[in-house]
């Protein structure tokens, strides 16, 4: 059973699928999700389940309150009915381990967290120490998809930081590689992504008019966020032949043929999604130097970084870029280079070991730690 509380088909539902359609034919796909959103129809569209089990999200009853407690039961039920052929409960995050830690506790089923959690919620501060008391005699493994991420799972008191295996998000070629034919003239550099303010988009209008000059911005994203509405209103002055509002893609493999510098000002990640699959087309990047933009492009390997919210620092790195074909080319190779490490059909197995010796131990076990 897969256990997703994201409703829409951002980074870590976008990786679950890819777990969910190479993972298929190995064994029975349980999805528990919110039917509200667009990740439930992108499942069904692309046949990656055998069953779902809706849950209600947050804001879809009337007392929304009660929204987490009923899809705990909801799990627990169809866990404590199935028992006998469940073989794991894949928890996508320390959120959806508060949902499925009673049915673990009911049915003794092993359970696999893969931490996708950029920071610790007030709740997980609260229940972290409580679950990780009351699951010591369950079979638990514990995953993350970035050194940042395990920390989060650490500073929630969930688990110690030698149990956290590092699993990275899978990434299929086919579904993020665009057509590069070779393309002559003006640079572009895009932006992919949600506008929310951890996102650093409000550093987009100072970047752009730092950097003037022989280049084009596209901007692949639409108005969400409702701290950014000045941001938005500023981009809008720039004239068009050096901003393009191209809206988000369904298909970011438009996106990235497009492109040939990819720009990621994020204050905060957990793993940067966009930046690996940048990589994977062989695109450099310029990208705010935290932890988990740096351990994706290395020491200056595939990209440049600048100090987060610096947009003087950022618009010069843009421009060395922009008027070093041959740089851009190194980057793009390097990057190509180290995005093998998330070859799906291999982190996958991962993932797939951790369901199949969940049963086998017990949570504190030398099993449940990193080999």
């Amino acid at each position: 059973m897969f256990v997703c509380l994201a409703r829409g088909v951002g980074g870590s539902s976008r990786s679950l699928a890819t777990v969910l359609e190479h993972i298929g034919g190995r064994m029975t796909r349980i999805l528990a999700a919110p039917s509200d959103g667009s990740f439930v129809p992108l499942v069904r569209e692309r046949s990656l389940v055998e069953h779902h089990i809706p849950i209600p999200s947050r804001g879809q009853q009337p007392r929304s309150r009660l929204s987490r407690p009923e899809a705990a039961r909801r799990i627990a039920r169809y866990v404590v009915r199935h028992r006998r052929v469940i073989r794991a409960i894949h928890a996508n995050g320390p959120e959806e381990l508060n949902l499925v830690a009673p049915a673990a506790l009911i049915a003794g089923v092993p359970v696999v967290v893969w931490s996708h959690a950029r920071d610790v919620s007030p709740w997980m501060r609260r229940l972290g120490p409580l679950w990780r008391h009351l699951l010591r005699n369950r079979p638990v493994r514990w995953a993350a998809v970035s050194t940042t991420a395990r920390r989060v799972l650490v500073d929630s008191g969930l688990v110690d930081v030698d149990r956290v295996l590092i699993v990275p998000n899978p990434i299929d070629p086919a579904d993020v590689l665009g057509d590069r034919t070779e393309r002559n003239g003006t640079p572009v550099i895009g932006y992919l992504g949600s506008d929310a303010p951890y996102k650093g988009f409000q550093l987009l209008p100072d970047v752009i008019e730092r950097s003037r000059g022989q280049l084009r911005w596209t901007l692949f994203t639409s108005p969400r966020s409702k701290e950014n509405t000045a941001v938005w209103e500023r981009l809008r002055e720039f004239p068009e032949d050096l901003v393009t509002l191209a809206g988000k893609v369904a298909d970011v493999r438009e996106a990235y043929a497009a492109c040939d510098i990819v720009f990621c000002p994020s204050l905060d990640e957990s793993f940067g999604r966009v930046v690996a699959e940048a990589m994977m087309n062989s695109i450099p990047v310029v990208a705010s130097d935290i932890e988990a933009l740096r351990d994706l492009l290395g020491a200056d390997e595939a990209g440049l970084l600048f100090p987060p919210g610096d947009a003087g620092a950022a618009a010069g790195a843009i421009r060395r870029l922009v008027g070093d074909a041959r740089l851009r080319g190194e980057f793009g190779d390097r990057g190509a280079t180290r995005a093998r490490s998330f070859d799906a059909a291999a982190v996958v197995a991962r993932l797939a070991e951790l369901y199949g010796d969940g049963g086998s131990g017990r949570a504190g076990s030398d099993e449940g730690k990193p080999r």
